[in-house]
C-alpha cells in the first residue's frame, strides 16, 4: 500500500508534504453544516489528549474552535509535526481499518470540535460523496507523508541482503507501514545505532520502534501482533462473504462486495495486491496511459474496499476449506477460524522455482520472486539475470534496467510474442542494456553465503557461460495456490480450481453452477487460481467484479432453501 501516488491527481512534486491544499485541506463552513448532523460537539481543553499512538479505531475530529498537534512519539513527546487548525480534521488511512494508529493528538489551545466515530465517519462519506472526496484524498497522502518521511514507524536494523531482513522490509513497506532500514553491512549509523542499545549482530535483523524495545528476528505474525497491524476480525456471525487472497481479483471482488452492503472479510497471507503488486509499471490496464505500479493500484483498490467496510486481515494464511456443513469455514494459520454464507477463492498462484539441488540455498539471498524498489536497491550499478518470457518478467527486466549494469534475459523458447505483450518485446529488443537469450537454461548456482555465480547454457548451441552475479529474479508460470482447499472442490490436472461449465462432476444440484461457481455451491474461484483464467490484472480485476452478481444469487438461493427448511421443521 505505500505506492499510492500515481493512483492520484497530477501534482508537480511526489512529496506529499507539498501538497498543501490536498493533504491538509480546510472544509468550508456549508460543509462543516453538512457534517454536523452525522457527529458530536464537544468542547475541550489545552493539553486533552484526543488519541494516542497504539490505539485502535479511534475517532475523527473537525476543528471548530482551536486546534490539534499532531506528535510523533518517536521524536519525543514535544515533537510536533503538524497542527490542525479550524476547519481542518484529524486521521489517515487508519480511520478505514482497526489498526494501531502511528502518531498521538492532543489540544494545542482550549477549543471545540465535531467528533465522529467509525461508523458516523462511514455515514457521512456515503452520505456527501463531496466531502468523502476530499477526505479520503487527505488520508491517502498522509500515509504517504508518513512513509516518505518516516513518521510513526519503525527502524529495521540487518544485513539488507539477509533472506529475513528482505522478508521484514517487504511486509512493512507493502502493507504501508513507515520503516527506516540500517543495513549493517554496509552502514556506519547501523552499528552506532546497535551500539546504543546494547544489540550485537547474533540477534539481527532486530526491528525497534516506540512501543517495542527490540524486536528479534519476529516471524511475519509476530511483527504484525506487536505493531497492530494485525487485526481480528469479529467472528461471532458468518459473513456474507469471506475472500481469501487479495490479489487484484480478491480486493475487486472485496469492493464489489462491500459497496452493495454484503459484510466482506478478506484474508491475505502477507500483503495486499498479490503478484500483480511486484510489477513495476502496468501500462496496458484500462485507463492509464501512463501505466500504474500494481503496488499503486492494489493500494487504491484496498482504500476502496476499506471505506465501503471491507475487512482486510493481514497477515492470514488460509489452511483449509471447511465445506461438511453450512455455513462454510475457512482455518487460517494463526488458529482462527471464520464463517463464510460464500466463499470467494483468490488465492491466486506463485512463480515456479527451477530444478537445481541447492537452489533453495539462495532464496532470500540473492535469489529473488519480484522486481520492486526493494530488490532493485539490491542490485544498482550490477549485473542481474531475469528467467521468464511473461509480461511480469518482461516488466521486471525493463525495470531492472533502469537500476542494474546490465540485465540477462534467459528464455527457453526462440521468441516472446508468444507470451509477452508487444510493447515489452519492443522495449526489451531496443534496449542496449538488457540482452535475451534465447533457448537458454540455468544450469548452476554457487557462492558462500549469498548468490554469487551463475552459469547457463544454450539449448541448441550446447554453447556454456558463467558470469559473477549475485541477483537472479525468477518469473517463470505459475502453481495455483490451492493445497488449502483439500477435497472440497474439482481441481484440473494442474491443480486450478474448475469453475461454470467446466465442473462436469460432482455438482449437486438441479441448477448448473455459475460462470465462476466451483462444484461447491456458494464456492467461487477467480483470478489466476481459476483453470483457464486468462493471466491479466484486467481480466482478474474483471472475474471478482462480476463473481459478486453471481454471489447474490447463490445467498438469496441458500437463504430460501434455509427459510423452507425451517418452515418444514
Amino acid at each position: 500500500m505505500a505506492d499510492l501516488s500515481a493512483a492520484e491527481p497530477a501534482a508537480n512534486t511526489s512529496d506529499p508534504y507539498k501538497r498543501e491544499a490536498q493533504i491538509f485541506p480546510k472544509l468550508t463552513q456549508d460543509q462543516i453544516a453538512r457534517a454536523e448532523p452525522f457527529g458530536t460537539r464537544q468542547t475541550l481543553a489545552k493539553g486533552d489528549a484526543v488519541f494516542t499512538r497504539g490505539e485502535r479505531g479511534v475517532d475523527c475530529f473537525v476543528i471548530l474552535k482551536g486546534c490539534i498537534e499532531i506528535v510523533d512519539p518517536a521524536h519525543g513527546d514535544e515533537q510536533v509535526i503538524t497542527i490542525h487548525g479550524e476547519r481542518n480534521f484529524t486521521g489517515e488511512l487508519d480511520l478505514f481499518n482497526d489498526r494501531k494508529i502511528l502518531v498521538s493528538g492532543r489540544m494545542g489551545e482550549d477549543g471545540e470540535v465535531l467528533r465522529l466515530n467509525r461508523a458516523q465517519l462511514k455515514r457521512l462519506l456515503t452520505a456527501e460523496p463531496e466531502i468523502g472526496e476530499i477526505v479520503t484524498r487527505a488520508l491517502i497522502l498522509r500515509r504517504m507523508g508518513l512513509i516518505q518521511e518516516t513518521q510513526g514507524g519503525v527502524v529495521l536494523v540487518g544485513p539488507r541482503r539477509s533472506r529475513d531482513t528482505q522478508r521484514l522490509e517487504r511486509f512493512l513497506r507493502r502493507n504501508g507501514y513507515p520503516v527506516r532500514s540500517l543495513d549493517t553491512e554496509g552502514d556506519g549509523e547501523a552499528a552506532n545505532f546497535m551500539k546504543e542499545r546494547g544489540w550485537d549482530e547474533t540477534r539481527l535483523p532486530a526491528v525497534f520502534g516506540v512501543l517495542t524495545e527490540g524486536l528479534e528476528n519476529p516471524s511475519t505474525l509476530d511483527l504484525a501482533k506487536q505493531l497492530g497491524l494485525f487485526e481480528e476480525p469479529d467472528g461471532s456471525e458468518a459473513c456474507d462473504v469471506v475472500v481469501v487472497g487479495g490479489g487484484p481479483s480478491g480486493l475487486a471482488a472485496a469492493v464489489y462486495a462491500a459497496s452493495e452492503g454484503l459484510s466482506t472479510l478478506v484474508l491475505e497471507a502477507e500483503a495486499p495486491g498479490g503478484q500483480a503488486a511486484t510489477s513495476s509499471k502496468i501500462e496496458n490496464y484500462l485507463g492509464f496511459p501512463t501505466g500504474i505500479s500494481g503496488q499503486a493500484l492494489a493500494g487504491r483498490a484496498q482504500v476502496q474496499a476499506q471505506k465501503f467496510g471491507a475487512v482486510i486481515s493481514v497477515p492470514r494464511r488460509a489452511v483449509s476449506l471447511d465445506c461438511g456443513s453450512y455455513p462454510y469455514a475457512i482455518n487460517t494459520e494463526d488458529g482462527g477460524r471464520f464463517n463464510a454464507r460464500s466463499v470467494v477463492i483468490a488465492s491466486g498462484a506463485t512463480y515456479r522455482s527451477l530444478d537445481l539441488d541447492n537452489l533453495s540455498d539462495y532464496e532470500g539471498f540473492g535469489i529473488h520472486y519480484a522486481a520492486t524498489a526493494l530488490e532493485a536497491d539490491l542490485c544498482g550499478g550490477e549485473e542481474v539475470v531475469v528467467v521468464g518470457g511473461g509480461n511480469s518478467a518482461g516488466q521486471a527486466a525493463v525495470f531492472l534496467s533502469r537500476h542494474a549494469a546490465h540485465v540477462h534475459m534467459l528464455i527457453r523458447s526462440g521468441d516472446l510474442a508468444a507470451s509477452m505483450s508487444d510493447y515489452l518485446v519492443g522495449r526489451i529488443d531496443s534496449s542496449p542494456r538488457i540482452t535475451l537469450h534465447r533457448h537458454t537454461e540455468i544450469t548452476a548456482l554457487s557462492g558462500s553465503r549469498y548468490l554469487e555465480t551463475i552459469a547457463w547454457r544454450n539449448r541448441q548451441s550446447g554453447e556454456a557461460q558463467s558470469h559473477k552475479i549475485s541477483n537472479l529474479f525468477l518469473m517463470i508460470g505459475a502453481v495455483p495456490n490451492t493445497a488449502w482447499l483439500g477435497d472440497c472442490v474439482l481441481l484440473d490436472e494442474k491443480g486450478f480450481v474448475c469453475t461454470g461449465p467446466a465442473v462436469t462432476k460432482d455438482w449437486p444440484l438441479e441448477r448448473g453452477p455459475e460462470l465462476l461457481e466451483t462444484s461447491q455451491p456458494g464456492v467461487f474461484a477467480v483470478g489466476d487460481v481459476r483453470a483457464n483464467s486468462v493471466k491479466r490484472v484486467a481480466s482478474a480485476v474483471g472475474e471478482g467484479s462480476i463473481a459478486v452478481q453471481f454471489l447474490h444469487r447463490v445467498l438469496a438461493e441458500m437463504a430460501s432453501s434455509s427459510e423452507a427448511a425451517k418452515g418444514r421443521v
